[in-house]
């Protein structure tokens, strides 16, 4: 039976924002169409990366990515970015109760930033998270396998000990290549049955 049940935030933990045009949608703006979107994602990919990493801060990340996408200022930049995490998925502040009545420790890895996490610390959820550990924080980002191996140190967790469960494909295939058991969630569904209905599985008694 896992010791330490790892969660990601945004998709499994929090619902968020799935893209730009639903982020605008989300802060009151008009989206502008994407001129080139592949091209697009090669150049904000390491904007975003910097970014999760800590190693760039939100002001400039909001002007970065309103350079590259074109349309917007930095300021509506600023505010899509502020948009992008929309509340808790129903049911999983409770399941995390259920957890910790289980017996089980909870933790969080996110690729995240640090005004997000700011952000973060108004929900239930988060709130009743154990061990909060984050990209920005770690000055890694998943699927790095350097990120598992920093949280293992960090959180004093064997990869045996641990259940993760991730959104991401990328991010579970990386976590089992480290020894996880990692599990990956639907973020369009219940993701707290999804939780649980797993760890009942690994004898999770939640």
């Amino acid at each position: 039976m896992p010791r330490l049940v790892v969660f990601d935030l945004g998709g499994v933990v929090v619902r968020i924002c799935r893209g730009w045009d639903e982020a605008c949608a989300a802060a009151g703006i008009d989206a502008r169409p994407l001129r080139d979107p592949r091209s697009h994602r090669h150049l904000i990919a390491p904007v975003v990366h910097a970014h999760q990493r800590g190693a760039m801060e939100c002001d400039r990340y909001a002007a970065e990515l309103a350079s590259i996408v074109g349309g917007v200022t930095a300021q509506e930049a600023r505010r899509v970015h502020d948009a992008w995490i929309l509340g808790d998925y129903p049911g999983i502040a409770q399941a995390i109760d259920r957890i910790h009545a289980a017996g089980v420790d909870t933790a969080c890895l996110s690729n995240t930033n640090a005004s997000h996490w700011e952000q973060l610390h108004s929900s239930d959820a988060f709130r009743r998270i154990r061990r909060r550990h984050a990209s920005h924080l770690l000055g890694l980002v998943k699927p790095d396998a350097a990120i598992y191996r920093a949280f293992e140190r960090h959180a004093g967790a064997a990869p045996a000990d641990i259940v993760f469960f991730d959104d991401l494909p990328e991010n579970v295939d990386a976590a089992r290549a480290c020894g996880w058991n990692a599990v990956e969630v639907d973020h369009a569904g219940d993701t707290a049955a999804q939780v649980l209905d797993a760890l009942r599985a690994l004898g999770v008694r939640a």
